[in-house]
């Protein structure tokens, strides 16, 4: 007996730690037709979490013929509950001068201090309301709010 607890008590300080290195930042992307993407882009965040406050940020990821500094998306929000939100979402990417693989990613604040109240599945659908060029991978990035 004095070995078992042993072994659970092991066990329990690893899954402590385990739980202290969680990152507070979770990334999903999705790959999109690089030579003119106008299909939706469904990005699926899984939730377990229904009280932590988060920034959401929408990333693009993009080759060198993506030329733009303004884009509008049409945003879709689907609730593990089957709530549905629906916005346009005018992005705009400021010029900045540096290497190539910097400028390759443009990303924007969407959303600040949102609380995904239920536990599933939100499935956020991004389109583009005309195609663009260059775009290789759409996403969004979610950070713990400071």
């Amino acid at each position: 007996m004095k070995n078992g607890a042993r072994h659970i008590a092991a066990a329990a300080v690893a899954v402590l730690f385990a739980a202290g290195c969680l990152s507070p930042h979770q990334s999903t992307a999705v790959d999109v037709d690089p030579a003119a993407w106008s299909a939706p882009a469904t990005v699926t965040l899984p939730n377990a979490d229904t009280t932590t406050l988060r920034d959401l940020r929408i990333f693009l990821r993009c080759n060198d013929r993506f030329a733009e500094d303004t884009l509008t998306l049409r945003i879709t929000v689907l609730t593990p509950d089957s709530l549905r939100f629906e916005e346009p979402f005018l992005v705009s990417f400021p010029r900045t001068e540096g290497p190539a693989a910097l400028l390759r990613e443009a990303a924007v604040t969407y959303r600040r201090r949102v609380c995904f109240a239920r536990s599933g599945d939100y499935r956020m659908i991004l389109t583009p309301v005309r195609p663009l060029r260059g775009v290789e991978a759409a996403g969004i990035n979610i950070t713990k709010s400071e």
